[in-house]
């Protein structure tokens, strides 16, 4: 087996590893931030500008106006490279 085939094996072996470590810390790491909240008393109004919970029609239609105008510009960078 080549040196590149054995570190890429070991890169997937480390990638699933670490997916699984995230997986099993994950409700530790929950309970230790709901007790700082508790503990230094945050409101859900602190952390407005920090956590985006949900996508709104405005982003969408943003989304998708970036998406046609990058699409529209690519067509036309297609068009003057003939």
């Amino acid at each position: 087996m080549s040196r590149v085939a054995e570190l890429q094996a070991r890169i997937k072996a480390d990638q699933d590893e670490l997916i699984e470590a995230v997986k099993l810390e994950r409700a530790d790491a929950l309970k230790r931030v709901k007790a700082d909240i508790k503990l230094y008393g945050f409101k859900a109004t602190d952390f407005k500008d920090l956590l985006e919970s949900r996508v709104t029609q405005k982003k969408v239609d943003d989304f998708l106006a970036s998406k046609a105008a990058k699409a529209k510009k690519a067509a036309a960078n297609k068009k003057t490279a003939k």
